[in-house]
């Protein structure tokens, strides 16, 4: 009777753990995107954005971006909706930025990522931005 028992036990184990398995290799927790990121669109309406970099009044930066949102449809109505908390987010990050982080070489790519960082983290909450494109870029 106990080695039915124990049988009984190890065999409804073996089932919930063989279960669990298939649901987590097959597709489980993390659905597939209702969409192909190539789809999603570019939103390029933010304008030109100019800007005192820290700590230097006399100089200006001049930036404009472009932004790849996804889903298509729900994201591009989203950023185009929150438009100006987009511009505000981005302004205030653009002019934190000194004067040695706007001369450094690489300094489209770390704003490329900056953008990317803000506009997920404090303006998108139902899309999200996969790509920034830094369109114009000077620092006068």
């Amino acid at each position: 009777m106990i080695h039915r028992l124990m049988r009984r036990r190890i065999l409804v184990s073996w089932l919930v753990a063989g279960t669990l398995l298939a649901i987590v290799t097959l597709g489980g927790c993390a659905p597939t995107p209702a969409f192909i990121e190539d789809d999603c669109p570019v939103y390029e309406d933010l304008g030109i954005l100019r800007v005192n970099p820290a700590g230097a009044l006399d100089r200006h930066l001049r930036l404009q971006a472009a932004f790849k949102v996804c889903p298509p449809e729900e994201g591009l109505a989203e950023i185009t909706r929150k438009r100006i908390e987009l511009k505000h987010h981005a302004i205030s990050m653009l002019s934190a930025q000194t004067l040695e982080q706007m001369e450094h070489p690489l300094r489209a790519e770390h704003l490329r990522e900056k953008l990317l960082l803000m506009v997920n983290e404090h303006v998108l909450k139902k899309s999200e931005v996969t790509d920034v494109f830094i369109t114009e870029l000077e620092l006068e």
